[in-house]
């Protein structure tokens, strides 16, 4: 089974018990120097890894392969099934090894990286304290059934792009109408962008997290 290389960052301010942890997962393509300097905007609180996909593509890495033609790229179930368990494994020992508050462990992903962070929550939501997958979807096909219980009391933030060339806003709002009968603290919001983060989703992913830490 491969090893999950990471980065992290320790917490910039001391918390009452064991510091939040906030995994980061970057995109197809990218590295885990992506997203890991949006720490820089999030609380200070927040013990922050940030993982390295398990695929090397030789311009950057992936957590699983694709295929199909340009403008029609699908992906690879046996290779996503293993970096789901790969991941869950990993979320799961991470707080153990780093001395974090199990109970208040977040996820955030971008694109492919958003797609994991969905799949996760749908395979053990129990893991996390709250997801935000940005500029991603919820692939039905990773299910295993129906969406667990645990999904209900899950806190999800899921910002998207209005103008996003690579994952259409409508494969998001799928997801949000799939989540949102059984979600009930799914948060979800559009932004007139492409492919990216804008500053309004920034700083709504601050407020959310600061929300959500003020114990």
């Amino acid at each position: 089974m491969p090893t999950i290389h990471t980065i992290e960052r320790k917490p910039r301010a001391a918390s009452a018990g064991p510091s939040p942890l906030l995994i980061m997962l970057h995109g197809y393509g990218s590295n885990e120097h992506d997203l890991f300097d949006l720490g820089d905007y999030l609380d200070p609180r927040l013990h922050i890894v940030s993982a390295r996909g398990v695929l090397n593509l030789g311009f950057g890495f992936a957590w699983y392969h694709l295929g199909g033609t340009p403008g029609n790229l699908l992906p690879d179930p046996a290779s996503r099934a293993q970096a789901r368990t790969l991941l869950a494994k990993f979320v799961a020992n991470l707080p153990g090894r780093l001395g974090t508050d199990p109970q208040r462990t977040y996820l955030l992903g971008f694109s492919q990286g958003a797609i994991m962070s969905l799949a996760l929550a749908a395979l053990t939501p129990s893991l996390f304290a709250g997801i935000i997958p940005l500029s991603g979807y919820l692939d039905p096909e990773t299910l295993d059934g129906p969406l667990p219980a645990g999904i209900a009391d899950l806190p999800i933030l899921q910002l998207h792009g209005t103008q996003d060339e690579v994952i259409p806003v409508a494969a998001a709002r799928q997801t949000r109408d799939l989540l949102a009968p059984v979600a009930r603290q799914l948060t979800y919001q559009e932004y007139p962008v492409g492919h990216t983060i804008s500053m309004d989703g920034l700083q709504f992913i601050q407020r959310w997290l600061a929300e959500r830490l003020v114990s």
